[in-house]
């Protein structure tokens, strides 16, 4: 009977994998309901969602936005046709965004997994997967569209798996295909060596090539390939802040109120077991410098968008030594530690950081999409087969794999679109007409409106749709 149990879920697996499902669900209403609000943006639904679909139906995936270039010369990303074959079966721009809250919620099941193999308390290891999805920068990360780093998750994890499982071929598999993802994801290679170096069970040669793996595959692809596929260079070299080493330090934290609460608020949601780690500080280290300190973009800087959501894997497995020091010590203080650990996460998650995962079980946000009708109409409206429509963000993400540029009034004769989409309602959101503006839009419309070559087929007052002639 004991070697036939071992071969059934425990009441602790099905509890988890229960989570697991109700926070997929949830993640997957959250963010389809806002892709049908016109919420969504081609900046970075968009853009990557094509270039999976067109990779599908094996053709190149090139970005009409980029000058018809490939998508590499924007980031080196080819780990992301990986979900290619997604769209064998469907044409839906909705398939990716299943697709990424799936992938989010298998990262956790393989912490689980791992998490079972080194610590064994059942509850303990509940807090950790609990910590992982209840992150609030995981959510924020689903929340906002689709991109390469939320995906990328699933390999983080399966990486740190390989290595708490000694499968050292699965190892590298793992860790390629992470890097993969996009170029700066050496940086977090680089620190998943120095914590095989660091780590009580040291495995300095593997943590030795994986560094030197790490940073080749850097200067290669940023010197080499995403410079040939663009043309030019790479865009996004990183720049410290300052020489200065004391202005260096002072970048980590300063402003108070948006980097240092972002790092306590991501402490706090793993009960401060990372912190006792000291193998995952490299890689904690030269997340937050790329972040905090080479870059004077501050939506990097707190708990929003995509960028906290690596840290949910390495924050949750960076517990697991502050785990088994607790669990050798005091099995009752570590299932104390565990519980405070789920509570603080409700807490942070339901009044204090308001995760927007919440809006699942909210009547009104699914009210929002019965309100946003009217687009989807506007949006049936625009000809999407005369050729290259150019329309702004929200409404580009729509377009799938058709030929689209967003708004550009400087550079338009240049792009010669066939068809111009543009919805003026006043108070949209800015990042609707990302990278123009507002005034932008409405300088189009009026040059438009002037030019012989165009027509106005019409759709109402504020959305209008012009056709070349």
């Amino acid at each position: 009977m004991t070697q036939l149990k071992k071969y059934f879920p425990s009441y602790w697996d099905i509890l988890t994998i229960a989570f697991i499902v109700v926070y997929v669900v949830a993640a997957i209403l959250v963010s389809l309901n806002r892709y049908w609000q016109f919420d969504a943006f081609w900046y970075e639904l968009g853009l990557y969602n094509t270039a999976i679909f067109k990779v599908s139906h094996f053709q190149a995936p090139i970005i009409e936005q980029f000058g018809n270039h490939l998508i590499f010369a924007d980031h080196f990303n080819p780990s992301l046709f990986l979900f290619s074959p997604v769209y064998w079966f469907t044409d839906k721009t909705e398939a990716i965004l299943i697709v990424q809250a799936i992938a989010v919620g298998l990262g956790a099941w393989v912490i689980h997994l791992v998490g079972k193999k080194m610590i064994k308390e059942p509850i303990v290891v509940f807090s950790l997967i609990f910590s992982y999805l209840g992150f609030v920068g995981m959510q924020n990360a689903l929340y906002t569209d689709f991109h390469d780093t939320t995906v990328a998750t699933l390999f983080v994890a399966l990486t740190f798996w390989a290595i708490f499982n000694k499968k050292w071929n699965l190892y590298f598999l793992f860790l390629i295909v992470t890097l993969g993802f996009k170029e700066n994801m050496a940086g977090l290679g680089a620190g998943v060596g120095a914590f095989l170096i660091l780590k009580k069970e040291r495995q300095v040669k593997f943590g030795l090539i994986t560094i030197a793996v790490s940073a080749l595959y850097y200067l290669v692809v940023t010197r080499l390939f995403i410079p040939y596929f663009s043309g030019g260079s790479f865009n996004y070299n990183p720049v410290f802040v300052s020489n200065n080493p004391v202005d260096v330090v002072s970048s980590f934290f300063v402003p108070i109120s948006l980097k240092t609460r972002t790092i306590f608020l991501s402490f706090l949601t793993f009960g401060f077991a990372p912190f006792f780690s000291w193998a995952i500080w490299p890689i904690l280290v030269e997340h937050y410098t790329e972040r905090f300190v080479m870059s004077q973009a501050a939506t990097r800087w707190d708990l929003g968008f995509h960028y906290n959501a690596t840290l949910s894997p390495i924050l949750s497995l960076g517990s697991i030594p502050f785990c088994l020091f607790l669990i050798k010590k005091n099995i009752y203080a570590a299932r104390a530690w565990a519980i405070a650990t789920i509570l603080m996460v409700i807490f942070l998650h339901r009044f204090y950081l308001h995760g927007p995962l919440l809006l699942a079980h909210h009547p009104v946000f699914y009210q929002q999409t019965e309100r946003a009708k009217f687009m989807g109409d506007f949006f049936a409206a625009i000809p999407k087969d005369r050729g290259l429509v150019m329309t702004q963000n929200n409404i580009a993400a729509h377009l799938g794999a058709k030929k689209v540029v967003l708004l550009d009034l400087v550079r338009f004769d240049e792009i010669n679109p066939s068809v111009v989409a543009i919805d003026l309602r006043q108070g949209q959101n800015a990042n609707n007409f990302f990278p123009a503006t507002y005034d932008d839009a409405k300088s189009l419309a009026t040059m438009l409106s002037l030019r012989p070559d165009y027509t106005l087929s019409g759709y109402n007052s504020n959305q209008l749709i012009y056709i070349k002639k």
